[in-house]
């Protein structure tokens, strides 16, 4: 599997994906999968919505070994 991060440019709608966020000087990777849809980002454990700026994504797999985008 792809475990390398992309630009949230470039990623896909309605699919299942790890985020990683940019917050105070590090990076920081969601501990939940989250989907695009047509008003922005959406928990897909909690099935809502949430507000973040995400910087890059990877497809969500439930048995990664955490890793922070360069």
């Amino acid at each position: 599997m792809e475990k390398a991060w992309k630009p949230i440019a470039a990623a896909p709608a309605h699919v299942e994906l790890e985020l990683s966020i940019y917050d105070k000087g590090e990076y920081h990777a969601l501990a939940f999968p989250c989907q695009r849809d047509g008003s922005g980002w959406r928990d897909v454990r909690a099935n809502r919505s949430v507000l973040l700026e995400p910087t890059h994504w990877r497809l969500w797999n439930s048995g990664r070994a955490d890793g922070k985008p360069h």
